[in-house]
């Protein structure tokens, strides 16, 4: 297989398999479990595996001063972040609650202004406002959609934003399998404990509670973080998130499928904006690389 036909390949893996997040995410409210105690097995296993990877790969290894801040950024974090999206998925479709956390780039893009004080182009104004419209697009329903809903989706994106913003400056050239698995066990670790203080840790009664158990922790977790890995790798940053775009698309797919859910015509022009922001994001970022080159 040539080398971009495999890296595509691995890069539509990974967001197939993101994808299923919310997906897995409605199941397992319909088999009552906590969201603590969902997040606590999908990131307690997904690290229990990724560090499996480690022993297997040497090379895949994380300097003993950046494992600290990475269990601590996992902990908070990626936690909080985790946290919010499941609220979210309490109250919106899982599609559009994709869609809506898909302008997270636009707010990267906002805080590296704030952060840097640097001077927006048009390109990328353009990009802001096409987000942004896109958002308000895709929220128009008349009252039909909880407000209380977006307004966590659209909090999922910000802090998603914030965290890759921080653990961008606090960890620096890492391998993203053992920084994964540190993230993954400081995650674990939060919610376990939040699940224990609060409503209690759930376990599965049946096979089927531990196969989805299992999926959010492989299949959503641990094979997207992998195939991202090795799409960067071969296709480089920006293709690689252009194409990381069919996650959200994918997940309206799955959600369409299997839950039955459905969009209407103003919220696929909306998300259509808002993921057209991120490609135009991404192609203006790559323009900038190209140029400094």
């Amino acid at each position: 297989m040539r080398p971009h036909l495999k890296g595509t390949l691995m890069v539509v893996i990974s967001a197939f398999g993101f994808a299923t997040l919310g997906i897995f995410a409605k199941f397992s409210y319909q088999m009552d479990f906590n969201f603590q105690s969902t997040l606590a097995w999908r990131f307690g296993l997904a690290a229990l595996v990724l560090f499996l990877l480690m022993l297997l790969k040497k090379e895949w290894t994380l300097k003993p001063e950046q494992r600290v801040p990475a269990l601590l950024l996992g902990m908070v974090g990626y936690a909080i972040q985790a946290s919010v999206y499941f609220l979210a998925l309490q109250h919106l479709s899982a599609g559009l609650t994709a869609l809506l956390l898909y302008a997270y780039p636009a707010f990267v893009t906002l805080l590296e202004w704030w952060l840097e004080r640097k001077t927006p182009t048009k390109t990328t104004l353009f990009a802001l406002l096409l987000a942004f419209a896109g958002i308000v697009l895709t929220t128009q329903m008349d009252g039909k959609i909880s407000v209380l809903g977006i307004v966590l989706a659209v909090a999922s994106g910000v802090w998603y934003a914030i965290y890759l913003t921080v653990s961008s400056r606090i960890i620096r050239d890492t391998h993203p399998v053992p920084t994964s698995a540190f993230l993954s066990l400081g995650a674990a670790l939060a919610f376990l404990t939040w699940a224990l203080l609060g409503e209690g840790f759930n376990v599965p009664h049946n096979a089927a509670e531990g196969m989805l158990l299992f999926g959010i922790a492989t299949v959503a977790t641990v094979i997207p973080v992998i195939g991202i890995f090795y799409g960067i790798r071969i296709l480089g940053t920006s293709q690689t998130a252009i194409l990381s775009t069919l996650e959200p698309i994918f997940t309206l797919l799955l959600g369409a499928l299997l839950l039955h859910e459905t969009l209407a015509p103003q919220q696929f022009v909306g998300g259509a904006m808002v993921l057209g922001s991120v490609v135009l994001l991404q192609l203006r970022q790559s323009y900038l690389r190209a140029k400094a080159a």
